[in-house]
């Protein structure tokens, strides 16, 4: 396969760093077909060790396979801004990304794979990612993607519901907003391990925040991003992923229940797999070629 090293830019002028990964062709044949992956939460382009697999799997199956790093990579990062011929930086990381603005990302992605010739687009994003691939999906138009990939689609709300300190933080971030503070950080550590801005907790884990994945509330009817999808979707989930919330049986059967504009959806259970899919990398990167080749 052959790798580059690509820069993307955002209509608010944001420097996206990825890998694209391309099939070895002949001169005279152009591959059509791609994936295009969202990573998750405080993440990157190639931390995880899946993505590693899905290159060489897809490429080997004759499809191209970008991996890029969007605003919310790591967590407090410096991304380029070019504007107006200067280059400066600004500070984002997902401690003080907007969930709303992915979708600047995702189309910088989009229009880059369109402008290198592909015309069959399958958007995967994993995590938190996943939501934002759902949420892309359910804001634009819809009909230039042959399909959506979600994998270990996580369940923002129920996950900060679920921590001991979930009113000090709700509360602390309704304030901090109501006082114009809420691109400043909030003065507790959330989830055990992250420092986010105000603003930020509430876009991705507040009760009004526009994630997909709800999985906590036990019924198919709160899903309504997914709901209205009319495009093929597949989710992949192991047994022993934590940010489902609920037992993933139950998580991918509200998954599946859903997707009721969807001419095609499938939920699998890979095996004891857990939110990385750590030992089940080949049999994840297998089931999407598996997905693309029928889509």
């Amino acid at each position: 396969m052959k790798t580059s090293l690509v820069r993307m830019y955002t209509n608010d002028n944001l420097e996206l760093v990825g890998m694209l990964y391309e099939p070895e062709l002949k001169a005279s044949e152009q591959a059509q077909r791609v994936v295009v992956h969202v990573h998750g939460m405080a993440g990157n382009f190639y931390d995880n060790a899946f993505v590693d697999f899905f290159a060489q799997t897809l490429t080997a199956h004759g499809v191209a396979f970008l991996t890029f790093n969007n605003r919310g990579n790591e967590f407090i990062k410096d991304l380029y801004v070019q504007k107006d011929g200067k280059r400066f930086t600004r500070r984002i990381g997902n401690t003080y990304e907007r969930f709303e603005e992915s979708v600047l990302d995702i189309q910088a992605a989009l229009d880059y794979v369109r402008a290198r010739g592909y015309n069959t687009i399958h958007l995967s994003g994993h995590s938190l990612g996943a939501s934002k691939v759902a949420y892309f999906a359910h804001t634009t138009a819809q009909d230039n993607l042959a399909s959506l990939i979600f994998l270990a689609p996580a369940d923002m709300q129920g996950m900060a519901n679920a921590d001991a300190q979930y009113e000090r933080d709700i509360t602390a971030a309704r304030e901090m907003i109501a006082h114009g503070k809420g691109d400043e950080i909030m003065p507790f550590i959330v989830w055990g391990d992250s420092y986010l801005s105000a603003a930020t907790y509430m876009s991705i884990s507040g009760p009004e925040s526009h994630v997909a994945f709800p999985f906590h509330l036990h019924t198919p009817e709160v899903l309504k991003t997914i709901s209205g999808i009319t495009l093929p979707m597949l989710a992949i989930m192991g047994s022993t992923d934590f940010a489902a919330s609920i037992p993933v049986p139950e998580a991918l059967d509200i998954f599946k229940k859903a997707c009721v504009a969807s001419p095609r959806a499938e939920a699998v259970l890979l095996g004891e797999a857990n939110h990385g899919y750590v030992g089940y990398e080949q049999k994840c990167a297998d089931e999407v070629v598996r997905w693309v080749n029928t889509h």
